[in-house]
């Protein structure tokens, strides 16, 4: 009975550090912090915002831009901000989820 224990025992903490590696190494793929896509965007920082109700990505880009006072075209918010949240339509963002939106900085 004791063996059975100990590779039961041994079993799972391969499986769980298998589960550790896999969600580090796969962690960062999904979220682009800068960017580095094929088109030229200005740069930017990404800054991770809770999307309050009635919110837009245009909305809430234009509230955390206007402190720099540079303005951008509204296809170059939307390409950044699909650049930083891959999975995520601007159209589709959900309240009280928190995404990454563009601030753009003068070059």
């Amino acid at each position: 009975m004791g063996f059975l224990r100990r590779i039961s025992l041994i079993t799972l903490i391969i499986l769980v550090a298998v589960s550790i590696f896999q969600d580090l190494a796969h962690s960062g793929s999904g979220i682009s912090l800068s960017n580095k896509t094929d088109s030229e965007l200005p740069p930017f920082e990404a800054v991770p915002v809770k999307v309050k109700p009635g919110d837009t990505v245009l909305s809430i880009t234009e509230e955390i831009q206007t402190a720099s006072g540079y303005t951008v075209a509204v296809d170059i918010i939307l390409e950044a901000f699909e650049s930083l949240n891959p999975n995520t339509s601007p159209i589709e963002i959900q309240v009280h989820e928190i995404y990454y939106f563009p601030l753009f900085q003068e070059k």
